[in-house]
Parts: structure tokens; sequence; C-alpha cells
């Protein structure tokens, strides 16, 4: 389908620039058109019918009203096309679509269609291309596989002056059968590929897009992707922690992470990533060598970089001490190095000053200055010696032009000639250098990953209805799975005769399944010393539920020993998300939770040894590690215990929706980790 010998071209008078653009980007096989109502377009002979082609086509683009869209792709696949682009709309896209995508998929049978609602896609490398319309001018040189949801962003990277040569543009529009995922494993077979860019408005299938970005990270092939569609996870984060503090974004950014994905915000920056990633070698580090053409560059610069993580450490003593036997007296050794006298050098001195500051052992190398476009030469001779004194030292290299706009073509291509990455716009530039510091991180972290570390579970689509467990139930399936809880036992208001079973002081609890927050409707005391002021508790708190929440039918009570030796808390939770899996999130426990955001996501299975990564990711670990002479936490009893946590999930399948421990209190070492409340939700056995 993607390397067609002949092609359909299924529509009216609309389908001309279609059939234009094919033949423009080189395609030499036969070109037929079907329309019964007319004898010719586009310079080609119309037959009335699929039925009346000469030949059966390798791939057919359709463009007519949606009505007669599932006839015809049923008489397309029982003719025996391989493929089909379906560029018709009016499927699920709109309101009350969705019944004729579904005909749709039916009728194709075995036959694979890219769409409905599609632009179509071009393999340029193969000089194949079916697009509605023009999607930008690009040869068998490229490197790229952009692969779409929407068409406008095929349009922007398609057409950008940014030397993105694109050997695939893959529109998927609804993704009725073809997903981003089978693009993707489809194009990774195609040594010319040497970076994917995937822009991605849902996840369909995660299953399916683990196996392809397992695929991509076992040959080397970086993926950035960029998300559209953000959203929170509405009205579920009421109803606990872990929903509010973890939101879909959240998920779908831990998805791309676990597959080595690198995200970025626009197309415009990943344009400049893309450039970083086929262009430059594989950079080991973020330190980096920062010199400008001015001190506003150098400011500017050094705080973009910073802010993104490129580490810009002064030069050393030796570094320092040969600059100065070439810098004016005026000009320091620094980095970011101001370099602003250097368009009067020549190339010698320029050549001297950048293999003086390359005598650090740089991870990346940086260049930012601006070529104006009525002297567009003035700059190169410097460039030209920065980029030997890179080559020299065996240092990735980048020019970052700080508008992106000025930038000749011609330029750019002789800077890649050079070995240096000619990259447009300050802020996209050193976010892509950032951007490619990040790819080579995440790639050594899959590297040192199994198989079964990367792809995903299936999981059904959709979330189902679960049943809440109140919190003593809660707590004793999290028991059965070796995490510690608190001693304790359930009774009713007029049953405490057992309470001096307990060591106090205690907690009193009210239970229900539908009870979230107690502390806000009263239905909560800590800290009571005796069986009779438990008892006392019980009576006060199961009068007041029944004035202000008798919906709850609050009946019985938790009374459990509280945990007195607390070095800190973890909120530790697990949800259950549509099309993606199971999303454990670790954050600082407590009501502060929520305000500070301490919070990390994975995706399970995860490893120990990656929980262990989670948990020491917060901002505030320390805190639970011994800060400023406190007492340390028991980490690791906490690890195993959100371990046991993950496998308990796990072991559900899919009769597990959502649970929450929060808080988790972390005792001094070698103390443990108690689950001190939980909520969950599971599905009800068959």
């Amino acid at each position: 389908m993607f390397t067609p010998r002949s092609a359909v071209f299924i529509g009216g008078a609309a389908i001309v620039p279609a059939i234009e653009y094919c033949r423009d980007r080189g395609f030499r096989g036969p070109i037929y058109v079907v329309n019964p109502r007319r004898s010719e377009l586009a310079g080609v002979r119309c037959v009335p019918s699929v039925a009346s082609l000469p030949e059966v086509p390798d791939v057919a683009f359709i463009a007519i009203p949606h009505e007669s869209v599932v006839g015809l792709v049923g008489e397309l696949s029982k003719f025996g096309v391989a493929g089909a682009i379906c560029h018709s709309s009016g499927f699920s896209e709109m309101h009350g679509g969705e019944k004729s995508q579904r005909d749709l998929v039916a009728a194709a049978g075995d036959m694979p269609i890219i769409g409905p609602n599609t632009a179509g896609f071009a393999n340029f490398a193969d000089r194949s291309a079916f697009m509605m319309f023009e999607f930008g001018d690009h040869d068998q040189a490229g490197n790229v596989a952009l692969i779409s949801n929407g068409s406008s962003y095929l349009l922007d990277l398609g057409f950008s002056d940014r030397s993105v040569k694109l050997a695939y543009s893959v529109g998927l529009g609804n993704a009725a059968m073809i997903n981003a995922a089978d693009v993707m494993d489809m194009v990774l077979d195609d040594d010319r590929v040497r970076a994917v860019n995937l822009y991605m408005e849902s996840i369909g299938d995660a299953a399916a897009l683990s196996a392809a970005g397992l695929k991509a990270a076992r040959k080397g092939i970086p993926v950035i992707v960029v998300k559209g569609g953000r959203t929170n996870a509405g009205q579920r984060a009421t109803q606990s922690h872990t929903a509010s503090l973890a939101g879909d974004d959240i998920v779908s950014s831990a998805l791309f992470s676990r597959l080595g994905f690198v995200e970025v915000t626009s197309s415009t920056e990943a344009a400049e990533t893309l450039k970083m990633l086929v262009y430059a070698p594989k950079i080991r580090g973020r330190r980096t060598g920062f010199t400008t053409g001015s001190g506003t560059y150098a400011v500017m610069g050094g705080d973009i970089a910073e802010v993104n993580g490129i580490d810009l450490q002064p030069p050393s003593r030796e570094a320092s001490a040969e600059l100065e036997k070439h810098l004016p007296p005026f000009v320091h050794p620094a980095n970011p190095l101001d370099l602003s006298s250097a368009v009067d050098w020549g190339f010698d001195r320029a050549l001297d000053n950048y293999r003086a500051f390359m005598l650090d052992d740089w991870d990346m190398a940086v260049y930012t200055s601006i070529y104006v476009s009525e002297r567009p030469e003035s700059w190169h001779p410097s460039t030209i010696a920065f980029a030997q004194a890179a080559r020299e030292r065996g240092i990735p290299a980048a020019f970052v032009n700080t508008l992106p706009e000025t930038f000749p073509k011609s330029i750019r291509e002789k800077l890649i000639g050079e070995g240096v990455v000619p990259l447009q716009g300050m802020e996209d530039g050193l976010r892509a250098i950032s951007n490619a510091m990040r790819a080579s991180e995440l790639a050594d972290i899959l590297s040192r990953r199994t198989d079964e570390e990367i792809v995903l579970p299936v999981f059904p689509v959709g979330l189902p209805e679960g049943i809440a467990l109140d919190e003593a139930s809660a707590k004793k399936e999290l028991a059965a799975f070796g995490i510690a809880v608190p001693r304790s036992i359930v009774v009713a208001p007029d049953q405490t005769s057992r309470l001096d079973q307990l060591s106090f002081p205690v907690a009193v609890k009210a239970l229900s399944a539908g009870l979230a927050h107690k502390s806000e409707l009263g239905a909560v005391v800590l800290r009571l010393a005796t069986p009779g002021d438990a008892s006392a508790a019980i009576g006060k708190m199961a009068d007041k539920l029944t004035r202000t929440a008798p919906e709850l039918s609050i009946r019985t009570f938790l009374v459990e020993e509280m945990v007195n030796d607390v070095v800190g808390e973890l909120l530790v939770g697990i949800r259950r998300v549509p099309s993606i899996g199971l999303a454990l999130t670790v954050g600082m426990g407590g009501t502060e939770a929520e305000l500070l955001r301490d919070t990390a996501t994975i995706l399970l299975p995860a490893s120990r040894t990656t929980i262990a990564q989670t948990v020491r990711s917060l901002k505030l670990f320390q805190v639970l590690d011994g800060w400023r002479g406190r007492p340390k936490g028991d980490v690791e009893a906490a690890v195993d215990a959100i371990q046991k946590f993950a496998q308990f999930a796990v072991s559900r399948g899919n009769r597990f929706v959502e649970a929450e421990i929060n808080p988790l209190i972390v005792r001094p070492l070698g103390r443990g980790a108690v689950a001190v409340d939980a909520l969950m939700t599971l599905m009800k056995e068959n």
C-alpha cells in the first residue's frame, strides 16, 4: 500500500490537486480515475466503476460523499485492492457518525484503510504521494517519518523552511483501522528513517504503541511526540487525590517516558529537535560549551539553557589559561563566552579561540548568533572555525540562529556539510538541544530495561463501573498482599466492649464505601487515649453523621492503633486509565499533597528499581532521607510496600479500577512503612 505500483483516485473535480501532486512527486505507475459522470479528470480517462478498472490497483484514494463510501469500500475490498485512503468525512468525528465508521470497517474486511477524514499519506522516499493537496516539496533523500492525527500538523512540517527532510508524511484521520502504532511499526522497517515524529490527539491503543516503541528503542530510532488535547481527569478528580494529582496529561507523559519518547510542545520545536536527532551524533551528557556573538545573546541564551537543563559549567583552569592567550584584554574566559569581536578576527584567530575553549571535555558545543539577510557571510568564517574546532575534538555542534527567518537555506546546508546542526530560533533551538540530550538519556535507560518493562499489557477499552470498598475492606485486601496496616477492629456504636484489645492512642473513622474525604465531614477523630474516649467519640460521630450525611447510612466504625513514630508520609495511588492501563502515582502525602503537587507518575508493570527511582525523584524526598539531621525513614520498606501495591493492582487484572493509600507512613529506619488510610474500587467478581 505504501509502495504501490498502480493507483486509483475515486471522486470528482476535487481530486485533481491530489492527482497532480502524485505526479509532481514522481509516481511512475499507472493512475486510474473512477467517476461515472466524467470522461476525464486531470488528463486521465475516467472509468465508470471499480469493476471497469483494467487491473487491480495497489492503493485507492477515496473522496466522495460519505453516504456512498461504505458501499464503495466493500467493492474495493472484493476487487482485491491492497489498501485504501478515505479522505471523505462524516464519520466518528461528527455527532452520530460512529455507526457509519463501524460499517466502514466491516465493509473493508481485510483491506486496510487509512482514515476516514484524512488528507492521505506520502512516501516521499519511494515517490508515492496520495494526499488531497500539496504537502511540501520533498525528494527521496528524506529521513524523518511524520505521523499525525491531523492534517494541519503535516502541513506545518511539510512546508517548514527548516531543513527537515521527510521520508513519510502520514495523516491518520479518525484511525478507524490503521493507527499511529501500525504506521510506526511499518516505517521502522525502513533503514532510511532516522527519526519519527508523532502528533497524537488521543492514544487509542497504548499496548500497540508500546510494542512499536520497543521496536524503535531496540533499533536506536528516536521518537518525538506532540500530544494535543491535553485535559484533566475531570469529575474523577473530586473522588481521589490520585486523579487530581495525575490527570490525563500526566499519565500520557508517563507513557511517553516509559517508551523513551521525547515530548515537545509545538511544530517548530519538533522541527528543530528532529534536526538535532538526525544531523548530530548521540550526545553523551549535558555539559555544554556555549559561545555567542553578543553579550545579550550570552545572557538570554544562558537563561534559556539553564531553564532547560543544559549544564553551562565555567571553563577549566587549563582552558581559561589557553583562552587568555588569544582573547582581547576586555574579554574574560566564561561560559557562555562572548566573542562579539570575532567577526573581525578572520578564520585563523577564531579557530585558535575555539580550540582553546574546547580543551574541556564538553558533551555539546553551541554557537549562538544571527545571520543578517543583507550580509549572510559576515559570521561565516567564525562559524566554520567553530565547526572545525568541534570536529577536531569529536564534540557534537550546533549553530543557533537567534531568529528563524534570517537563516538562509544555503547557509544551513553548508553547516550540515560541516557537521554543525543549524537551529532556527533561540528558544526552540536551545530546547531542541536539551531534547536531544533527553533522547540520549532515555535511550540509555531503555537499553538497561527488559522488554517486559517497556511493553504494556492489553487492557479493554473504556473504564468499567466498579464497586467502592470501605476503608476496612480495602485494608483487608492490602494486608492479604503483605502490606502493613494498623491493628484495628470494626465496631458499632452499641458494641464497643472490645476496644480494650487495642493499644492506645487510637483513631476512630466512620466506615462507608462512599466516604472519600472523612476529615471534611467530621468522620475521623485522632489521638484518643482510652477506650472510654474512643467509645464516646464513636457515639458522638454517629449522631452527627446521622444528621449531616444520612445518605451514607453509616452503621460501623473502624478503630485502629495510631502510628506515632512518623518520619514522613507518602501518597500512593493507582488508577486504571482508559486506553492506557494502570498508572501509579507517588507523592509526598498529607494535606499539603495537592498544594505542593510533588508527585511522579509511572505506568505498570514496573520493576522495583523503577519504583525506587520514582520515589527518590520527588523534590521533597530528602525529608525521608535524613534531611538536616532528621531521622532517616525506612525508605526501602516504603518501596517494598509500593511494589506490593503495584503487584496487587496488576494481579487483579480487569477487576482493578482504582486504589489509593493516603498516607503511607514511613517510620524510622528498620521499622517499616504502614498504610494508615486506603480507598479502593474493584469490579465485582463474576
